[in-house]
């Protein structure tokens, strides 16, 4: 049987131990970061837009 994309997911049973918590926080902090500046690009790219002259 295939799981959900909203399973949760109890832990590994075969022992090995899950990345570390520092790591998932580096992932998060740097998925964050992309994210801000792709809302800021797209922020100041639209407010050029308006001062283009027709």
């Amino acid at each position: 049987m295939t799981k959900g994309l909203f399973e949760p997911e109890g832990p590994d049973e075969t022992g090995e131990a899950s990345s570390p918590v520092g790591a998932k926080l580096l992932w998060f902090a740097g998925i964050a970061l992309v994210s801000v500046l792709v809302v800021a690009l797209a922020a100041y790219t639209l407010r050029g837009l308006l001062f283009l002259e027709a």
